[in-house]
């Protein structure tokens, strides 16, 4: 049955071509956005996604992982008389631009954790040596950022919101929604940024054997005022719901996405109809020398199949094109959920296209070949 199929897609090879066109476009296109949509919301949580290990103590009007207001230092003295908390690490995050001998600038979010341990940052961390933060001015920055793009090389000075700093080190995909991340050490970020040392942006919470996070967590928030305390993995949930109901980033790409399908499923119906159409006599016959319906939806549904897998295949590999072109600026993952996702939706509308042909030719009556 399959050669049979196959045969039959091949007599019209421009219809086949444009079934093929129909179907490769739809599923770039659907995981082209939704790939797009996971960075950029992947982007707005890095924070805390990386950091989803601790428990998260920060400003009660913080409402996502990007929003930290100031708070007062004497919460870290306050912390360690909880029971369970085993350390309360200080992060303190502040933003400036970088300047370049050329004059340009870049803003940069820079994120400062305590050493020599650096529980907060920096992550994905691939070039450099983390003790260089020690030495004055020292900077780590991402290899896909602007500064990168300044050719700027390990060791190289520039300017920080008028202030000498120099690259240390570098991390591979360690950025925000939008903005670059540099790490470097609290006392720096507080110079360079003009923050007090009386305050700080959030203290991330490491627990004593013994405790589970939620017990630490209830007992934080239970004993002190004017903080909230989260498990990490409850406060990245709670900034992805955030950006996804408040950025109108969902809405816009799960509307093109639709508007993919919607595309791709007309396409290839109205294709494959009028492919039916063509070759009407040819099904016909097949049923007047006592093909059923069966062996009908069965050739059809092979074709169907055929143009799934192959149109997949050529979709798959242009995605993974588009993956590797755009590395330097979006994040994409192509996981095994968003794959398999795109091998449902290219069965679906291979498959849902070819039920209008079906229709047509299940009803026909074999006599009518024979009609002039």
């Amino acid at each position: 049955m399959l050669k049979e199929a196959f045969k039959f897609m091949w007599y019209d090879k421009a219809k086949m071509f444009g079934i093929l066109f129909g179907i490769i476009l739809s599923v770039f296109l659907i995981g082209q956005q939704l790939g797009i949509c996971f960075a950029l919301l992947g982007g707005t949580i890095s924070l805390a996604e990386n950091n989803k290990q601790y428990i998260w103590v920060v400003s009660d009007k913080s409402q996502q992982v990007s929003d930290l207001p100031l708070l007062d230092m004497r919460i870290s003295r306050e912390l360690m008389t909880v029971a369970g908390v085993l350390r309360a690490n200080t992060m303190v995050v502040g933003a400036g631009s970088a300047k370049f001998k050329d004059d340009t600038k870049t803003p940069i979010t820079l994120i400062g954790t305590q050493s020599p341990r650096h529980i907060g940052g920096p992550w994905n961390f691939v070039k450099g040596n983390l003790e260089d933060l020690q030495q004055e001015g020292a900077i780590i920055t991402d290899e896909y950022d602007q500064i990168s793009s300044k050719k700027i090389k390990m060791g190289d000075h520039f300017e920080f919101n008028g202030n000498r700093a120099f690259l240390s080190g570098n991390t591979r995909g360690a950025k925000g929604l939008g903005v670059a991340y540099g790490f470097t050490t609290v006392e720096r970020v507080r110079k360079l940024c003009k923050i007090p040392t009386t305050q700080a942006s959030a203290f991330l919470v490491e627990i004593e054997p013994g405790y589970t996070n939620q017990q630490v967590v209830d007992n934080i928030n239970k004993e002190l005022m004017g903080v909230k305390a989260r498990d990490g993995q409850t406060y990245t949930d709670e900034s992805l719901k955030y950006f996804a109901l408040n950025s109108g980033i969902v809405a816009s790409f799960g509307l093109l996405v639709v508007f993919a399908i919607i595309t791709g499923f007309a396409i290839v119906g109205l294709t494959m109809f009028s492919a039916v159409n063509d070759r009407l006599k040819d099904y016909g016959t097949l049923k007047a020398i006592g093909g059923t319906n069966g062996i009908i939806r069965q050739l059809i549904l092979w074709q169907a199949v055929i143009y799934s897998v192959v149109g997949f295949g050529i979709a798959f590999v242009l995605l993974k094109g588009f993956v590797n072109v755009t590395k330097t600026s979006l994040n994409i993952k192509i996981t095994p959920y968003l794959t398999l996702f795109l091998i449902g939706v290219t069965l679906f509308i291979a498959i849902l296209g070819s039920l209008f042909a079906m229709r047509k030719i299940i009803k026909m009556e074999p006599a009518q070949v024979f009609r002039t």
